[in-house]
């Protein structure tokens, strides 16, 4: 039966609307966790002036907004506190510095979240005395937080910098935009010393420094969060936005990490079976999807006792030590089963043995592997919460998983069906060197596995603070 044109229309045009609503989706280039710190130190005249300035990504900002809405009076506190953890010292004296104008604004951020603004223009209590000064500032605020940390220091009206250990500019715009080659390694400048001599004393202009923030951030697209930004939600629009997040779940299955390596290591070196490749993916898929969820609670309940960035590196590290640990133990164990098969060659074959493969094995490396939940999902779940689209942020996410879990057992099948082939035809070259290159594959995708957990621990200790 034919469907009348008017449908097929709607929904052809329901899908191009879902793909758009995606597109313009806008995230943080440095992570949706970030905290990111400016500070321009001017020494105009005998003045010192400092601009501050917080750029929030979308996850600190959901959480700010919150604590705000609660507390009429939490914002000038937290511009009060800000101003109080920077400090300034000349000739090593605390040169104390008041607070002489604030502003915020809430600029668009990722899948309908915002990310925040803050700027405080401080002014140095006393006037600076003639003569060549030594001086040190250092911003004190958010230790341990991921983010972009900033320094710049400037001499204008007569005054003379001889000598500084940061720049006299900003190469991020003030955290208008920040360079792309730098996102990797981004600069994380807590302190700057520097030498100066005064000029002419001029008048003081309280919040001449403070300059309204233009434009916008150079923001990525990820084309997820934005599924649950449209503002009027059809039916059409419903099925196709699902349909787009199972698609966008399956592209984010081939994207780097997702137990991939440990998937292939395990299968191959176990000829595991179709089943288990099934039990793995899904396992992988089922608790990154419970990670984003349970994230999700501690970004809205427990944020004042762990926030979430701090919990990825502990995540990260227990992930990485225990498949590393369960990669050790596959190496020895293949490596006995190896040259136990070497040294019965009489009639029936022991290294046809798949050491260490049973479903609970599978189950609990597949718990290990997808323990590090999926940033972007969380952003949508708080978009959700934010916009009040609650069921349509899980659907979307579970749609997500869908994805992800049929492209991570599919790559599973795929590997299970070449070490069925590979256990089909090392018989036949069960003989000379042949043979024992193929006796050491299982040893070789055990290693592949405690390769992997060596990279994920590797990676999670510099964040460990």
């Amino acid at each position: 039966m034919k469907l009348p044109t008017r449908w097929l229309t709607a929904f052809a045009g329901a899908g191009v609307i879902s793909v758009a609503a995606a597109i313009p989706a806008l995230a943080h280039p440095l992570g949706n966790f970030t905290i990111n710190h400016y500070s321009r130190v001017e020494l105009a005249g005998d003045q010192a002036r400092v601009l501050y300035v917080l750029d929030l990504a979308e996850i600190p900002t959901f959480q700010e907004k919150q604590r705000i809405a609660d507390d009429s009076t939490y914002l000038s506190r937290q511009v009060e506190m800000l101003s109080r953890n920077v400090t300034l010292t000349v000739d090593g004296k605390p040169l104390p510095l008041k607070m002489a104008d604030h502003s915020i604004q809430f600029l668009p951020g990722q899948g309908g979240l915002s990310t925040e603004r803050l700027e405080i223009s401080m002014i140095g209590a006393s006037p600076l005395s003639a003569g060549r000064h030594d001086a040190t500032y250092r911003d004190n605020n958010f230790q341990g937080r991921l983010g972009w940390k900033e320094i710049v220091v400037q001499a204008s009206d007569a005054a003379q910098l001889t000598n500084s250990t940061v720049p006299g500019t900003s190469v991020s715009q003030e955290l208008r935009k920040y360079p792309q080659d730098m996102l990797t390694s981004p600069l994380n400048v807590t302190e700057a010393s520097f030498r100066f001599v005064p000029g002419s004393a001029v008048a003081a202009t309280p919040g001449t420094a403070l300059r309204t923030p233009v434009g916008s951030f150079h923001l990525v697209q990820d084309r997820f969060a934005g599924l649950i930004a449209p503002r009027d939600l059809s039916l059409p629009l419903l099925g196709f936005s699902l349909l787009i997040a199972i698609v966008l779940g399956g592209l984010h299955a081939l994207s780097p990490g997702h137990g991939k390596a440990v998937m292939a290591g395990y299968l191959v070196g176990s000829q595991g079976s179709k089943r288990h490749a099934l039990i793995l993916g899904l396992t992988i898929t089922v608790t990154h999807t419970a990670g984003v969820f349970a994230l999700g609670l501690v970004t809205l309940y427990a944020a004042t006792l762990v926030t979430p960035e701090r919990l990825y590196p502990w995540l990260t590290l227990f992930s990485g030590v225990m498949i590393l640990v369960i990669g050790g133990t596959l190496i020895l164990t293949r490596t006995r089963s190896a040259l136990h098969g070497h040294g019965h060659r009489h009639g029936h074959d022991h290294g046809t043995a798949k050491p260490g493969l049973t479903r609970r094995n599978v189950i609990i490396l597949g718990i290990t592997g997808g323990l590090i939940p999926c940033p972007t999902a969380l952003v949508v779940l708080l978009s959700a919460l934010s916009l009040h689209r609650v069921a349509f942020g899980m659907l979307l996410i579970l749609a997500y998983s869908v994805g992800l879990a049929i492209v991570l057992s599919g790559i599973g099948i795929v590997l299970a069906s070449g070490t069925a082939l590979v256990s089909r035809v090392r018989p036949r070259f069960s003989l000379g060197g042949i043979g024992r290159a193929g006796s050491l594959i299982p040893v070789a995708s055990a290693a592949v596995v405690a390769v992997a957990g060596i990279a994920l621990t590797a990676q999670a200790i510099p964040g460990i603070r």
